[in-house]
């Protein structure tokens, strides 16, 4: 039995409130898997056997990686890439521990793993041998049958296009969110990042800002195909300023409750 959906979810891009959505449509039935240790990939393969049972609709992850082909967990697997400097403002600010290294800076050139080109390693179909960490954007699966990238700055538009690709296979799903989950780090003073900064982060994550375009593209040629008078659009935004007034509460699940691959 298949998934109707795979969530790839990467470091500080939205993942939270793709996971409260995925929870409040198949309560009890997301299964959230992660490895013992974090710097370990997990293939389609070594979870395969927990998807099939019937049990779970849905599978979120942070180490999960893209299926090769003929290898899909879900009729869509899905993820959202972030403006990079965003993405690593956001994780320094998010927790303590990460601002041990004293200021962004400082907090850059430590975690480098960070800003390498994470998100091409984080989509990347690893090949024979690899370790799934390699930076190989040609790997990336960018248009791939169901394969659905989206991008943070639009989340709205990216939850959409998954509600329509799983409408295409008869699946019901309401993508709508009134409020970003988990937006750690908003108390936080702004933080002031001089040009030389902007320019390193640029640097390391040129990768990552040429595959975030082409995102970008695909996306707008997917909407002008599947809601062209925008009309579609409308109505789910309609759906998210109800649940914004609505005051929705997160459906996120703990640590506790997830599933850990041993291997």
């Amino acid at each position: 039995m298949q998934l109707s959906v795979a969530h790839h979810h990467g470091f500080k891009c939205a993942g939270s409130s793709v996971v409260h959505v995925l929870n409040r449509n198949w309560p009890r039935r997301v299964l959230h898997v992660e490895h013992r240790r974090p710097d370990r990939r997990i293939r389609c393969g070594d979870v395969r056997h927990l998807t099939t049972t019937g049990e779970h609709v849905a599978l979120t992850s942070h180490l999960l990686t893209m299926p090769a082909s003929g290898q899909a967990l879900a009729h869509v697997h899905f993820a959202l890439l972030r403006d990079p400097l965003a993405r690593l403002v956001s994780a320094y600010k998010f927790a303590p521990e990460e601002r041990r290294f004293g200021g962004f800076r400082d907090f850059v050139h430590a975690t480098a793993h960070y800003a390498s080109d994470y998100q091409v390693r984080q989509l990347a179909v690893p090949g024979l041998g690899d370790n799934g960490w390699e930076a190989r954007p040609e790997a990336v699966p960018l248009g791939a049958p169901g394969v659905l990238l989206g991008l943070v700055e639009r989340f709205a538009d990216s939850m959409f296009l998954l509600e329509q690709r799983l409408a295409k296979v008869g699946i019901a799903f309401d993508g709508s969110v009134g409020a970003v989950h988990n937006a750690g780090g908003t108390r936080q003073p702004e933080l002031e990042l001089d040009d030389a900064v902007v320019a390193e982060v640029r640097r390391l994550s040129a990768g990552d800002y040429t595959l975030r375009d082409r995102v970008a593209a695909l996306m707008d040629a997917e909407l002008a195909a599947v809601d062209a008078d925008g009309k579609g659009r409308a109505e789910h935004r309609l759906r998210c300023a109800a649940r914004l007034e609505g005051r929705e509460g997160y459906l996120g699940l703990g640590p506790d409750a997830w599933t850990y691959v041993e291997s």
